[in-house]
C-alpha cells in the first residue's frame, strides 16, 4: 500500500503556522488516551481519524453523554459504553485491527457541528489548482457533500450520502446561513487559497489540492483537513459539469507541461 498525500497530521502542523489559518482549524492532537479524555472534558465530543484514510473510512466520533458514559457513533450505528475503561478498550481494539500501519495512527479532533441540509451534515470539497508555469493558485471548483440518514461522514461512497451544488445546500441550512451564502462563499474560498499557499510553501511541486470545509451552524467556515491527491468525481455528478470539466482540463494541461 503506498499513499503520495501526506499525513492528515503533518497538513495540519504546516496550515496551523500560518496565524490566518489557525482560527479556522479545529483543535487537533495526536491520539493518546489522556488526550482524549482531555478533550473530551473540554468539548463533549471528538471524531477519531487515522492520519492516512480516504473515503471517511475507520472514523469514530466520540461523545461524553455524562459521568463515564460514552456514544461511540461509526457509520450509521451508535453504541453507548459506560465506563472510561469500556470506551478506551473498544476505541483501542478497533485502531489495531487495522491492516496498515499508518492507518494505526490517529489524531483526535474536536467536532464540528456542521450546518445541514434536510436535518444532515454537510461539508464542502474545494479544489486548488495552479498552472506549472504559474504561481497562481485558484478555486476551480466547489462541491457540498451531504451525511446521509444517520452517518457523521460525509463522504457519499462510505456514508450513503449525495452530493449538491454549494449553493443549494447553503440555501437548505438555518436562516442565517441561507441569508449570507454569498459572504460565506467568499470566506471560503479566502481561507482555502491562504491555507493552500502555507501548504504549497512545503510540497513545491503541487498543482492541485483539495480542501475539505465545514460550516458550523453559526455560518464559521473550519478546513477539516487537507487532500494533495483530491478526488473529482463528485463533481462529475453534478448535472453542470463545468467545474468537473475546468478542473481535468488544468490537470491535463500541466501534464503536458514537462
Amino acid at each position: 500500500m503506498r499513499y503520495t498525500g501526506g499525513s492528515k497530521w503533518k497538513k495540519h502542523k504546516i496550515m496551523i503556522k500560518n496565524t490566518k489559518v489557525q482560527p479556522h482549524l479545529p483543535e487537533t492532537a495526536k491520539f493518546t488516551p489522556e488526550i482524549l479524555w482531555s478533550y473530551l472534558r473540554k468539548c463533549n465530543k471528538v471524531v477519531l481519524k487515522p492520519v492516512i484514510g480516504r473515503r471517511g473510512r475507520n472514523i469514530l466520533k466520540v461523545s461524553r453523554l455524562g459521568q463515564s458514559r460514552y456514544e461511540i457513533h461509526l457509520k450509521n450505528k451508535k453504541n453507548i459504553y459506560t465506563s472510561e475503561k469500556e470506551t478506551l478498550a473498544y476505541i483501542e481494539k478497533f485502531i489495531s485491527k487495522r491492516k496498515h500501519i499508518l492507518q494505526r495512527t490517529y489524531i483526535v479532533q474536536r467536532y464540528i457541528d456542521l450546518a445541514t441540509y434536510e436535518n444532515k451534515p454537510f461539508d464542502i470539497r474545494v479544489i486548488v489548482q495552479k498552472r506549472k508555469e504559474s504561481s497562481e493558485w485558484h478555486v476551480t471548483g466547489m462541491v457540498s457533500k451531504v451525511a446521509g440518514k444517520g452517518f457523521m461522514v460525509t463522504n457519499d461512497r462510505s456514508g450513503g450520502g449525495i452530493i449538491l451544488p454549494v449553493t443549494s445546500a447553503l440555501r437548505k441550512a438555518n436562516d442565517d446561513i441561507a441569508r449570507n451564502r454569498k459572504e460565506i462563499m467568499k470566506e471560503i474560498e479566502r481561507v482555502v487559497l491562504i491555507a493552500t499557499k502555507e501548504l504549497a510553501s512545503y510540497w513545491k511541486k503541487q498543482t492541485i489540492m483539495g480542501l475539505d470545509v465545514g460550516i458550523d451552524r453559526e455560518g464559521h467556515v473550519w478546513i477539516i483537513e487537507g487532500n494533495l491527491c483530491p478526488g473529482i468525481k463528485s463533481f462529475y455528478k453534478l448535472n453542470d459539469k463545468t467545474m468537473y470539466r475546468r478542473i481535468k482540463n488544468i490537470r491535463r494541461e500541466n501534464k503536458k507541461i514537462i
